[in-house]
């Protein structure tokens, strides 16, 4: 297939199926792998005007100037991608405002009964440009998880001497929706959606509170081993009850 890449037209190997013309692709070594959905798109072009503003901000230029550069930016890359510019200029303006919220003041996906823990983004943290490196928030979310554990009685430090058991992620699904920078404070909201035999699959939603704005989106599963993390263990029953208290199921699609 012709794909359109920065502004010329290359050959690409096709390796998903469902293509249509003008659809926004992800290629890599010359091979299509992956269709974008335009919401996706929209998510990404706003978070990459962020990170321009604050790299002008970050070289001294003022936030207004700065503002302006970013936009200007961001309307090139926009037709580059083939994507409308008044499209994408109204996605980062509505994503400058402070996102809705729910009951209790959260945001509209976190349930009523998930733990939450507030943390300060760190100097070591971020990157050149002063926001939270992705990685990071797989982190923050873990010491979410762990204080969620100390909370119920149970925690790490239990598991291992008295227990004899580890929980440690194996796989991890993340979403980042817009930059967290230093000094910023988080709140992050953490619940159990699924406990299996021997799997807990636990989210966490990571909002800015500085900027009233989910930063990130985070699902981790982890599995019960053995300290020495070699052979897979049945969750200990105390744990599951424990957990319980914060179980909350996913909404069906």
């Amino acid at each position: 297939a012709e794909v359109e890449v920065g502004g010329a037209v290359i050959k690409a190997l096709v390796a998903i199926e469902g293509l249509s013309p003008g659809d926004i692709v992800l290629v890599h070594a010359g091979v299509v792998l992956e269709k974008v959905d335009r919401e996706d798109v929209l998510r990404n072009l706003t978070v990459y005007y962020d990170l321009m503003k604050y790299h002008y901000v970050f070289n001294g230029v003022s936030e207004e100037e700065a503002s302006s550069r970013a936009r200007e930016d961001l309307v090139k890359l926009a037709v580059e991608l083939g994507v409308p510019a008044d499209e994408v200029l109204r996605s980062v303006q509505e994503g400058a405002e402070p996102q809705g919220v729910g009951s209790g003041g959260r945001p509209p996906e976190v349930p009523e009964r998930a733990f939450s823990v507030e943390y300060t983004v760190q100097l070591a943290e971020t990157d050149y440009l002063q926001v939270m490196h992705y990685t990071n928030y797989m982190r923050v979310c873990e010491r979410a998880f762990m204080a969620l554990l100390r909370e119920v009685g149970l925690s790490y430090t239990r598991l291992i001497h008295e227990y004899g058991v580890f929980i440690p992620t194996v796989e991890v699904s993340a979403k980042i929706k817009s930059p967290a920078r230093m000094d910023n404070t988080l709140r992050v909201y953490v619940w159990v959606e699924e406990i299996g035999r021997k799997h807990v699959k636990y989210r966490c939603v990571v909002e800015n509170a500085t900027t009233g704005r989910v930063s990130a989106d985070v699902v981790h599963v982890a599995v019960c081993t053995d300290t020495a993390i070699t052979s897979s263990h049945e969750i200990p029953e105390d744990l599951r009850a424990a957990l319980s208290r914060y179980l909350i199921s996913p909404s069906p699609p």
